[in-house]
């Protein structure tokens, strides 16, 4: 009998110490169940508000900074590239791809007399004719739209000129010239 006694004692100990083990057990469940809930809201928080604590605020602070910045820069960028279109239309030298707008090539016709007061109009004097030509775009889309503005205005014959470093070529020459250099 003392064998069962004891036997019954050590199951009743068991039992006690498991009863305790599954209460801390569904302790720590709710606890990790709370935990994940909390995790999970705050991340849903997050997506839709700025973050309450952490690094959140300073990177959202810095990230903003950097959104203000680059816009500026693109802004400056932008500027920069509108005065050097700007510059290399008034340029007298030609590098690169450029597409201008010849308005007529006359022969015995001498304008040089107001070539000061004319300062966009360009003179080519090579060949038998004088060509004078308008404009210096770096786009061809730009002097077609050019070309059509000037025929509006009543040049029914303008046309566009293509010119790499200064040479006169074929429209579709420098337009694969300007696609390679592009690259």
């Amino acid at each position: 009998m003392d064998t069962l006694a004891e036997e019954y004692q050590d199951l009743s100990k068991k039992n006690i110490r498991l009863r305790r083990r599954k209460k801390r057990l569904e302790k720590l469940t709710w606890i990790l169940v709370g935990v994940l809930t909390l995790v999970t809201a705050y991340i849903l928080y997050i997506e839709y508000y700025p973050p309450l604590f952490g690094r959140w605020p300073k990177l959202t602070e810095e990230y903003e900074q950097v959104l203000l910045e680059k816009k500026e820069l693109q802004e400056r960028l932008d500027s920069l590239q509108r005065v050097n279109s700007m510059l290399i239309e008034l340029s007298p030298y030609y590098t690169g791809v450029f597409f201008e707008v010849q308005i007529g090539a006359f022969e015995n016709f001498d304008l040089d007399k107001y070539k000061e007061g004319l300062a966009r109009l360009n003179i080519d004097y090579s060949g038998k004719l004088d060509q004078y030509t308008l404009g210096k775009f770096r786009e061809l889309e730009m002097a077609k739209g050019f070309v059509k503005d000037i025929k509006s205005m009543g040049i029914r014959d303008a046309f566009i000129v293509a010119k790499i470093d200064g040479k006169r070529v074929k429209v579709q020459e420098a337009v694969e010239e300007a696609e390679r250099l592009r690259e």
